[in-house]
C-alpha cells in the first residue's frame, strides 16, 4: 500500500473516532440511528437521508418495525432490542396495527419526541461549530471529493468482485473439465 493510500485510510479512521453521539449519552449510537430513521419515515423519507424532524407529532401514523429494520440495514431481532431499550427510556411505543394485526407500529411518545427535539439541538450546534470553523467552501470541496471516490471505490469494488467470480467459476468449470478427461468415474 502506497503512503497517501495509508495517510487517508487513517484520516478516514481517525473521523471515525469522532463519537459526537456522545453529546448525547442517553443514547447508544445504533439508538442515535434508529431514531433518525424514525424520524425519517416518519416524515416521509424513509429510504432518503435527511435530518427532517419537522413531524407533528398528533398525526404520527407509526412505522412498522420491519420499515426500521430495513433502514438501518439492521435484523429484526436487533431492532427490537433497540426499540425494548428506547421504549424503556421513554422515547417511543410500541403498538400493534389496528388494520394488520400481525404488524406492529413504532411511535414517539410525547416526551420522547421533545427530547429528540432537544438531543437535535444539541448536535446540530456542534456540527454548525466543527463546520463553521472548517468554512463552507472547505465543506463543499470535500463532500464532493468523498463523494466521487466513494463511487470510484465503489465502482472498483463491484469489477474486482466481478473477476474474482468470473476466475473462480472459469477455474471451477477447468477443474470438473479435467476431472472428466482424466476419466473420471464419478
Amino acid at each position: 500500500m502506497k503512503d497517501y493510500q495509508l495517510k487517508f485510510l487513517l484520516q478516514m479512521q481517525s473521523f471515525h473516532k469522532v463519537k459526537f453521539w456522545k453529546l448525547v449519552p442517553e443514547l447508544s449510537p445504533s439508538e442515535h440511528m434508529l431514531i433518525n430513521a424514525l424520524c425519517r419515515c416518519e416524515s416521509g423519507k424513509c429510504g432518503e437521508f435527511s435530518d427532517d424532524i419537522d413531524i407533528d407529532i398528533s398525526v404520527l401514523k407509526g412505522i412498522k418495525v420491519s420499515e426500521l429494520a430495513k433502514a438501518i440495514n439492521a435484523t429484526m431481532p436487533g431492532v427490537s432490542r433497540m426499540l425494548a431499550d428506547l421504549e424503556e427510556k421513554g422515547i417511543i411505543e410500541r403498538r400493534i396495527d389496528s388494520n394488520d394485526r400481525r404488524n406492529t407500529l413504532v411511535f414517539f411518545t410525547e416526551d420522547g419526541f421533545t427530547k429528540i427535539k432537544g438531543y437535535k439541538k444539541i448536535i446540530d450546534s456542534y456540527f454548525d461549530a466543527v463546520f463553521s470553523r472548517f468554512g463552507e467552501d472547505k465543506v463543499s470541496e470535500v463532500i464532493s471529493l468523498i463523494s466521487e471516490l466513494s463511487d470510484i471505490a465503489q465502482e472498483e469494488l463491484e469489477n474486482e468482485l466481478n473477476t474474482s467470480f468470473d476466475t473462480h467459476r472459469e477455474n471451477s468449470i477447468s477443474v470438473s473439465d479435467n476431472s472428466h478427461e482424466e476419466g473420471d468415474d464419478r
